[in-house]
């Protein structure tokens, strides 16, 4: 009897054994259990319907918060605005608006100065000036836009493949020649000299066909980058004042008379020799195009004609008046790169 009641239970449902445990209990004990359950039903509900309760008065203070130190930075900006004005010995060119607030605010708190409260000032303050702007500095914008798409263009066709530390030394070379009386004096009139001509471009990519696959994606963007950081004067020099340039895997006849200045990447860099530094530029010079002179006499047919004798000594000729006419007119005409990155 014992053994089949046990089965039984074994086989009721867990409703069934729930009912017989709660039948079993006395009544003191089912008001004590009803007590129990009564009470952690009512405290799962407060919790349940006070936790957004609670989100909803967190995110108030945190808005407070923030709102408290906005106003707080922005009457340090307007009190860093009325300091200027005052100050007698303040540079003109903190009367400008946005410079102000830039300057004072890195002056009284260069953290604060950085979150995104005071770039959004900042923000407006330079918006509010484009609108104030006058048009020869709009003119001014214009043109150094132009300068910069020029520079971004020859950073991309000539060392797109080229870490950023070799594309900031393109464009590195571009600005010295900019600033060397012996080139033209904007980016693009340098990026594109010799351009029209069948040879004597500058840079390959002006005269290779090049630009008629146009630069886009990623390296595109980044040149622009680059560019716009190189045009603003924001790099740290790399190239010890190059000008001039080539891949590592030719060895241009040129680049023996200039000083080697640097390696970078897939590039090697060229300055102008100086004071004496002329004189072993020239004799260095002088070695290289004799030894290619006797190449070229290496190279010709042994039952040339006449004419092929002639040809071989005019350019012998060449080679020798414009080495000793002048050293630096033939480094003016050499290219930046003897063979491009692409």
């Amino acid at each position: 009897m014992t053994d089949f009641t046990n089965k039984a239970h074994q086989g009721a449902s867990p409703l069934a054994r729930v009912t017989r445990w709660w039948r079993s209990q006395n009544t003191a004990r089912q008001k004590q259990l009803m007590g129990r359950g009564g009470l952690t039903a009512a405290c799962f509900g407060m919790v349940v319907v006070g936790m957004p309760i609670l989100s909803d008065v967190n995110s108030d203070r945190q808005i407070a918060e923030e709102f408290r130190d906005r106003s707080i930075q922005l009457a340090s900006a307007a009190d860093a605005g009325e300091t200027v004005r005052a100050d007698q010995r303040a540079s003109a060119l903190l009367q400008h608006e946005w410079l102000r607030t830039v300057e004072y605010s890195l002056e009284r708190n260069p953290e604060n100065a950085l979150d995104r409260f005071a770039s959004m000032e900042r923000d407006r303050a330079a918006i509010s000036s484009l609108t104030e702007i006058e048009v020869p500095r709009r003119v001014d914008a214009e043109n150094m836009l132009a300068q910069t798409q020029c520079l971004a263009t020859a950073i991309y066709y000539e060392a797109r493949s080229e870490r950023t530390s070799g594309q900031l030394g393109v464009a590195e070379v571009i600005m010295n020649r900019v600033k060397d009386h012996r080139y033209p004096n904007t980016v693009c009139d340098v990026v594109y000299q010799g351009a029209t001509r069948t040879t004597g471009c500058q840079f390959t990519f002006t005269c290779d066909g090049a630009l008629n696959r146009k630069p886009y994606g990623s390296r595109w963007d980044k040149a622009q980058t680059i560019a716009a950081h190189v045009v603003m004067g924001l790099n740290e020099k790399k190239t010890g004042g190059a000008t001039h340039y080539h891949a590592t895997y030719v060895n241009p006849v040129w680049n023996s008379g200039l000083i080697k200045t640097e390696k970078i990447g897939t590039h090697i860099f060229y300055r102008f020799p100086r004071g004496s530094e002329w004189s072993v530029a020239t004799a260095r010079q002088n070695r290289r195009l004799a030894q290619r002179r006797t190449g070229m006499r290496a190279i010709a047919p042994a039952a040339a004609g006449a004419e092929s004798k002639t040809k071989v000594l005019t350019t012998v000729a060449t080679e020798t008046d414009l080495n000793s006419a002048s050293l630096s007119a033939l480094k003016a005409a050499a290219p930046a790169s003897g063979a491009g990155t692409q």
